[in-house]
């Protein structure tokens, strides 16, 4: 098997979307349990742009960032028997190693998603980050049927996929949302608040006849997280997915509530077989109810491979919304 001819685009130093530079990549033989993704379709997430900013303690000048992609399988490395050449697949890849941001891209075998036959490249590139982590969070809480669920950020990237999840499970899902997104939420069968009014959460608590919530998942921040412990009953529990809740605010030994940490690519340095089999197969599922309606796609913004800077950087503007792609 020969290296592989490639090209992508490449991080030098901290900064901005533009500073990355398209190079010439030469692959190597993908190594035991890797193969080789030639991608079709490339996605962009929240932590794409934040990473070219922080930088990662693992990257060197000439890494290829980017964590998600999707296309089709061009090599196969030793120990690869479940896979075949020419299958089309999604992937969240390890933020150690070069990513999607390239033509072609090499992944652990364990992490590769089967895209259905009728779901577009598009639909399928867009659900890695945000659906697995989604997926992540809801794993965290035990059965939710009738349960008093709080989302916020529902109409998030992740938060699209955590009400649907949420909903699948029985749970009654409450939501802080824009306005341009209730009618859309409403119809799902969600209660919904504005979160850019001050009472947002008290709306919400009424709308749950004054109860407390059983779960909260915050997709904001985890500052607001913390705030919100004080809205959880005994025994809640709450899930903050941008960053973490160091220690609960309420006293001890009152409503005894449990914090939860999501952290996706925390997997690929911690996760066992069995928890990525399990992962590889919630995922496989979502992609398969996403070719029904059941699952949720995000509104699609699609660039071409050669602008991949400039969608970076208007990703990086518009904030949540709309989900971003590059076509290769």
């Amino acid at each position: 098997m020969n290296a592989i001819k490639s090209q992508g685009w490449c991080w030098q130093a901290a900064g901005e979307p533009d500073a990355l530079i398209l190079s010439d990549l030469t692959l190597p033989v993908p190594g035991p349990g890797e193969v080789v993704v030639e991608n079709r379709v490339i996605a962009i997430n929240p932590v794409d742009w934040k990473l070219l900013e922080w930088g990662h303690p693992d990257w060197q000048p000439g890494q290829v960032p980017g964590v998600d992609g999707m296309g089709v399988i061009v090599a196969l490395g030793e120990g690869v028997h479940h896979l075949r050449l020419g299958s089309r697949v999604a992937y969240h890849t390890d933020l150690r190693r070069h990513g999607s941001f390239a033509r072609h891209t090499c992944v652990p075998a364990r992490a590769l998603l089967a895209v259905p036959e009728a779901l577009s490249d598009e639909a399928a590139a867009a659900f890695p980050c945000p659906g697995l982590t989604a997926w992540q969070a809801l794993a965290k809480l035990p059965d939710l049927h009738g349960e008093a669920v709080l989302l916020t950020g529902a109409a998030s990237n992740v938060g699209r996929y955590a009400v649907s999840l949420a909903l699948a499970r029985g749970a009654r899902v409450f939501a802080s949302a824009d306005a341009r997104h209730h009618d859309a939420l409403r119809r799902l069968g969600v209660q919904v608040a504005d979160y850019h009014d001050t009472d947002w959460l008290a709306t919400l608590r009424t709308a749950n006849g004054g109860e407390p919530f059983h779960a909260i998942i915050d997709l904001v921040s985890s500052a607001q997280a913390g705030e919100l412990c004080h809205a959880l009953g005994y025994y809640g529990h709450l899930v903050a997915v941008l960053g973490r809740v160091e220690q609960s605010p309420l006293p001890p030994f009152t409503r005894c509530i449990s914090l939860h940490e999501i952290a996706l690519g925390a997997q690929h340095a911690h996760g066992s077989a069995r928890q990525w089999q399990q992962l590889v197969q919630a995922g496989e599922s979502m992609l398969t109810a996403m070719v029904s309606g059941a699952m949720p796609t995000a509104p699609l913004a699609v660039r071409d491979f050669a602008a991949l800077p400039a969608a970076l950087a208007e990703a990086k503007r518009q904030g949540g919304g709309r989900k971003f792609l590059l076509r290769v």
